[in-house]
């Protein structure tokens, strides 16, 4: 009976102090919260009128921009907020001032001054926050925070091959880069090692790797940038890895955007 009580105990104890954890990530609509948050700006068609369910199978698209949270929030003070729903995801609507902006920083972190605050009431919002963007501002890291976040992120990790990679290839160090690929692979046009040190090392801006996100195991998607003699490229790839005696090896490059 002792045994039953402390349990009963405990798990009242547990409820208490998950509420108590959410309290501070809660924003209350009816004072306008939250006025900003930060997070990285994704494009999203969603499915819109008569099904709401698949553009594919008929249904209208409603594209816009949503911004995803590092960590989950909730809602309340709108009947149609549930604090108990917590969640990353905040559409956006921009203004005629703020919509070329939302355009120039996707897939980057940023911070957004919000207004008209509002919980999903009907099938055209698609997360379970819809707010107007006023302003938005790119974050920054100093770059002691930016090296001790990357060693973070990607330690352990195939990261840190396609890390040295890019690396090399702004060095214009071709035969480096190349040594990082599966070597069944070097000796073809896109990563032979003269051929990279060719192209990467003529370049009149040399290539920066801006940021890597992790897909799944061995997928990960890349952004970079590099400038040639005849255009500028702000480029995406999708990179594939391999696992070979223990050590990470590139498998394949797709460019996501044509450079």
């Amino acid at each position: 009976m002792l045994k039953y009580f402390s349990l009963v105990l405990m798990s009242i104890m547990a409820c208490c102090w998950q509420t108590s954890a959410w309290a501070g990530q809660c924003y209350n609509l009816e004072r306008k919260e939250p006025s900003q948050l930060t997070g990285i700006i994704e494009y999203i068609i969603f499915p819109g009128p008569p099904n709401y369910e698949d553009v594919q199978n008929g249904d209208t698209p409603e594209p816009s921009y949503v911004l995803k949270l590092s960590n989950p929030i909730c809602l309340s003070g709108d009947e149609f907020a549930d604090p108990k729903n917590h969640f990353q995801s905040v559409q956006l609507v921009g203004t005629k001032a703020t919509s070329k902006l939302l355009q120039q920083f996707l897939h980057k972190n940023v911070t957004v001054q919000l207004t008209d605050t509002m919980a999903a009431a009907t099938g055209h919002h698609h997360e379970p926050l819809v707010a107007t963007v006023t302003a938005v501002r790119p974050v920054s890291y100093s770059a002691p925070q930016a090296k001790a976040m990357d060693f973070i992120d990607e330690y352990g990790t195939a990261a840190t091959t396609i890390r040295a990679f890019y690396t090399a290839l702004g060095d214009g160090q071709g035969a480096a880069a190349s040594a990082l690929v599966v070597p069944e692979k070097r000796s073809t046009p896109a990563f032979l090692a003269s051929n990279l040190t060719k192209f990467y090392g003529s370049l009149t801006d040399r290539i920066q790797l801006l940021d890597i996100a992790q897909e799944s195991t061995n997928i990960f998607i890349v952004r970079y940038h590099y400038a040639a003699k005849s255009h500028i490229c702000n480029g995406r790839a999708s990179i594939m890895t391999s696992m070979r005696n223990g050590r990470n090896f590139i498998q394949s490059i797709h460019a996501l955007n044509g450079c």
